[in-house]
């Protein structure tokens, strides 16, 4: 195995995944301003916006940094105001604005777009963001945005090419709670100058911020305190919510270009992240960790193109993996615990999107140490047999309304086990901790989750309840009712009963046998109950009423899993049966549709403000994590044959060109949701989701490997 991995160069396959989308003159440039782009930095804290340079959501920021990794999160800086002066003390003498911005009363700078020649996300393999402008025929200007990993921390670059000019660069601060708009301006804040007058210390916001001038940079900084008023983010407007705020300014620098000119803004005082000019221009552990994990994850080579693809998919696996701590400080120790961001700009760490995304995020890229401590994160906040749904954004405090993250924790732990992960810690740590979801839910726990003696299926919540992935609530209504007997909630509880059953038996063999004992009586009732012979297929949940519980005969993609896991509760021809009907009219190129289009509920479009938006989420919406398991269910039916690895990349190849292609909505990204009517289908939700990505890696990893074992 190590000879094989030696031969791979994962740096140069990281290097060559990059985003480079060079701007022909007669593009449509305003799609620029619908391209996102997102650059993090391992601590819950992020660079993101759009291509053309418009913010359009309140996310949208140069940099947003964690103040207790990964969770309260401020937006710090977030724009630059630019206007470049080209050949200055020439008559030829000309003023170009890169601002793109839009402002409640209609106006919009829109300066940069009409220039912009090329953008490139990841130049050089560097955690960095790169605009070139074509000022004249002659004369470049270049921009750069390079996120410090592991510190809070943004470096701004210009440099002219061709020619002679300098800039005028005015840092636009929001100092907010990322979630949060300014309405008005704070009197509260305060500018320090520094006494060399090359740099400033702002405080009086959510956190201080200190923006400073690189030693070698000719240039200085002019104190000028204002407010940019009435900025306004269209995305927000799209969802319905406030979309307006304003932005304080503390000045403008004035930045000579006949060198490189670099400009760092940090949250902290200036003495603490001084050193990050040179930090900044080469992360080597970024680098090495990037380059392993491409090398674990392409090991069975299926030819150039498609390992590229896989070098994408790692480099963007490795943006949801944050460390967590109560402080930036100690986030950086390297026995600091390890999680899951579920997608950018606005999720935090949920217990369900890191259990799914585990498998694809860090054991297939051989990042097993990570994928111990992330699986100790949530163990070690487990109450009652139940992981935390979600950690609070304000404080960290779990949160554990989740009736599927505990059966998708023991999943993943099994996973992690048979990867090769750490023996020792999972017999004196996650052992225990599956056998007390086993244990709480046979016996019954919060939420009204327990298991049902007479049929052995688990049982959950309520009407006014959302404790399964299906969870769009909106002032007081569930827009999809699944309280009952979930059948994804049955293939999971039999598929783990029947792997820790497999993993204890050398060693006790009694307690095996009650393992198996339980899944057996869920085995026998699954096709019993929830095969509708109307429908070919199972239904979607067993509901409780007066006259008992009654199958809902929906075709939605849960189902799915009763077929994808390794164990399965069904006969082979019911298996075969249930993943031709999802292929047939649940499938898209955006992801798996959450329910059928000939239903009456079906909404074939995720559109408009968020109570419309919340109402089709999980009636018709496509989520391409779905593909993963939809592929790896034909990969199964099939026996793994070539005949089945070739359908089941025939499920991921679209998303996968969405992903890297030149109009790519998130280059190098996957988004959280697509429009379920395949005509004109339009991405949705979060633009960087973990699951998206965790799931097409695991599973083209998984086709490479059950080829590379066909051809042995």
């Amino acid at each position: 195995m190590f000879s094989e991995l030696a031969e791979i160069d994962g740096l140069s396959l990281v290097q060559q995944h990059r985003a480079d989308l060079h701007v022909r003159p007669d593009a449509d440039r305003d799609r620029l301003a619908a391209q996102e782009w997102l650059l993090t930095d391992g601590l819950g804290g992020f660079a993101m916006g759009t291509v053309s340079g418009v913010p359009t959501r309140r996310y949208h920021g140069l940099l947003v940094a964690s103040l207790a990794p990964p969770v309260e999160r401020l937006l710090a800086l977030h724009s630059m105001n630019e206007i470049v002066w080209v050949h200055p003390d020439d008559p030829r003498c000309f003023a170009m604005d890169l601002t793109e911005a839009s402002f409640r009363d209609g106006t919009a700078l829109t300066g940069g777009r009409s220039r912009l020649e090329r953008f490139e996300l990841g130049p050089d393999g560097r955690n960095a963001a790169r605009w070139t402008f074509l000022a004249d025929e002659h004369v470049r200007i270049v921009r750069e945005v390079e996120l410090c990993e592991g510190r809070s921390a943004v470096v701004v670059r210009y440099e002219c090419q061709g020619g002679r000019a300098w800039v005028d660069a005015r840092p636009l601060l929001g100092l907010r709670d990322f979630h949060a708009l300014r309405q008005t301006p704070d009197g509260h804040m305060r500018v320090t100058h520094a006494a060399d007058g090359r740099g400033v210390w702002i405080s009086g916001g959510a956190a201080d911020l200190s923006i400073e001038l690189h030693p070698e940079t000719a240039g200085s900084f002019k104190v000028r305190p204002h407010w940019w008023e009435g900025l306004r983010y269209a995305h927000e407007s799209d969802r319905g919510f406030d979309d307006t705020e304003c932005l304080f300014c503390p000045g403008s620098m004035h930045l000579g270009l006949h060198e490189p000119a670099e400009v760092l803004c940090s949250v902290g005082s200036p003495s603490e992240n001084r050193d990050l000019f040179d930090a900044s221009r080469r992360s080597p552990g970024r680098e090495i960790r990037l380059s392993t994990a491409v090398s674990a994850a392409v090991r069975d080579q299926a030819g150039e193109a498609e390992d590229r693809q896989v070098a994408a998919l790692v480099a963007a696996a490795d943006q949801f993996v944050v460390r967590r701590a109560p402080s930036r400080t100690l986030a950086s120790d390297d026995h600091a615990l390890v999680s899951v961001i579920a997608g950018y700009p606005w999720f935090g760490d949920w217990g369900r999107d890191s259990m799914i995304a585990l498998p694809g995020l860090l054991l297939a890229t051989g990042r097993l140490t990570e994928a111990g401590r992330v699986l100790e994160t949530f163990a070690g906040a487990q109450r009652n047999g139940l992981i935390p749904n979600r950690f609070d954004d304000h404080g960290g405090e779990p949160e554990y309304n989740t009736a599927d993250a505990s059966l998708w924790f023991l999943h993943a732990c099994g996973e992690f086990l048979a990867a090769g992960g750490d023996q020792q810690l999972f017999r004196d740590l996650l052992l225990p901790a599956c056998i007390d979801v086993v244990d709480a839910y046979s016996t019954g726990t919060r939420f009204g989750i327990g298991v049902d003696h007479e049929d052995g299926l688990v049982f959950a919540g309520d009407e006014q309840t959302q404790l399964t992935w299906m969870d769009a609530a909106r002032d007081g209504v569930v827009f999809t009712p699944r309280h009952g007997k979930p059948i994804e909630l049955q293939a999971l509880w039999y598929h783990g009963l029947e792997t820790l059953a497999g993993i204890v038996e050398p060693w006790d063999p009694v307690t095996a046998g009650g393992l198996r004992s339980r899944a057996e009586r869920c085995g026998l009732s699954v096709p019993r109950l929830f095969w509708s012979e109307r429908l070919g297929c199972l239904a979607d949940c067993l509901r409780p009423t007066t006259r008992g519980w009654i199958a809902v005969e929906e075709i939605r993609p849960n189902q799915l899993f009763a077929c994808s896991l390794a164990h399965s509760p069904l006969s082979e021809a019911q298996r075969e049966a249930v993943t031709r009907l999802c292929r047939e009219r649940l499938w898209t190129a955006g992801g798996m549709r959450t329910l059928d289009p000939a239903d009456p509920g079906y909404h074939g479009r995720y559109a408009g403000p968020m109570r419309e938006r919340d109402a089709a989420y999980h009636t018709g919406t496509a989520w391409p994590w779905l593909l993963g398991p939809m592929a790896e269910a034909v990969l199964r039916v099939g026996g793994f044959s070539a005949v089945a690895c070739r359908e089941a990349r025939a499920i991921l190849a679209p998303m996968l060109g969405e992903m890297l292609g030149p109009d790519a909505p998130c280059p190098g990204q996957m988004f959280e949701v697509y429009d379920g009517d395949a005509d004109g289908q339009q991405p949705g939700g979060c633009p960087a989701q973990a699951w998206s990505v965790a799931e097409t890696l695991r599973v083209l990893t998984l086709i490479r490997r059950s080829e590379s074992a066909r051809a042995e």
